[in-house]
């Protein structure tokens, strides 16, 4: 364990969308009141960031004597979370960046984007899925000799749990490599108004890459009123409609989700498309249970 992180008691709740963020889109700015949107209950809902984008242990692992540590969880935040906040309060109370900000903030954007749940889920599920049966035979071996050693029962998270150590490196690298890309970029703000307002999700960075044109955007709600347009490649039209962009950037954010959206108020420009968001979820759940009846039918 690194020597700046502290010894505490482990949180079961552990965010992956940081507390301080999700404040930035509460009525009043920074408070704990939320209104959120529960994508599979489909209902509005009162909630605090406490109750708001957490999953259980999503950054804790398993010692080899059996005790769990959340070290890598206390190492992003004092190294990118605490750097961040201020920064982008900074960003949303109408303040410029520093050198240092900018990076701080490039780095936020970077683990957001890494540390969702449903994306380090499907990566490894796509990894021990091409995995041959030699090598799948050689990794369950291991599973479970590390079952032994731990003392836990072998189960169907025990892979997910083995494998952590690998996913935390391939999270701080890859956000890394996507910090230095972010500083590499142009930097534009987009502005709203509070009756207009941004909105945010469970998934709230969206990158695009027009390869006709070799243009790369990145997009990020920083707060109801303000939002980050990061693009590499292109010209950035400073002439865009703000009463339109609001619509625009808050399609592009519920699009993404598949758990919750955070809003100031539960009405908001391109709120009509939820209904949409619901169909595609819907879908994507039928084509999973059509593929798992699939497999078990060839088994």
């Amino acid at each position: 364990m690194p020597s700046d992180i502290k010894k505490t008691k482990i949180a079961r709740r552990q965010h992956f969308i940081a507390r301080f963020y999700l404040r930035n889109f509460g009525e009043p700015l920074f408070s704990d009141n939320l209104c959120v949107y529960d994508v599979r209950r489909r209902r509005w809902e009162k909630r605090t960031p406490e109750g708001v984008g957490w999953f259980p242990h999503l950054c804790s692992m398993i010692e080899l004597d059996g005790t769990r540590t959340d070290a890598f969880d206390q190492y992003l935040k004092l190294h990118v979370e605490d750097p961040a906040a201020p920064a982008l309060k900074r960003l949303a109370t109408g303040g410029s960046l520093e050198a240092a900000e900018r990076a701080a903030v490039a780095m936020f954007i970077a683990l957001t984007a890494a540390r969702s749940p449903a994306l380090m889920n499907s990566i490894l599920d796509a990894n021990l899925n091409d995995l041959a049966d030699g090598d799948r035979a050689e990794l369950d071996a291991l599973v479970s000799l590390w079952c032994g050693w731990t003392g836990k029962p072998y189960g169907p998270d025990s892979h997910a749990e083995f494998l952590k150590p690998s996913s935390f490196g391939a999270i701080w690298i890859w956000s890394q490599s996507l910090q230095r890309r972010l500083l590499q970029c142009e930097w534009h703000l987009v502005r709203t108004t509070r009756d207009q307002p941004f909105v945010t999700s469970d998934r709230p960075v969206l990158a695009q890459w027009d390869r006709t044109q070799d243009v790369r955007l990145v997009t990020f709600p920083v707060s109801s009123e303000l939002a980050l347009v990061i693009i590499a490649g292109g010209q950035f039209n400073e002439a865009r409609d703000c009463s339109t962009q609001a619509s625009v950037m808050n399609r592009g954010t519920i699009a993404r989700a598949t758990e919750f959206v955070v809003a100031c108020r539960p009405s908001f420009p391109g709120d009509e498309f939820l209904p949409a968001l619901h169909r595609r979820l819907d879908s994507a759940r039928r084509l999973r249970e059509d593929f798992e009846e699939d497999s078990n039918n060839v088994q």
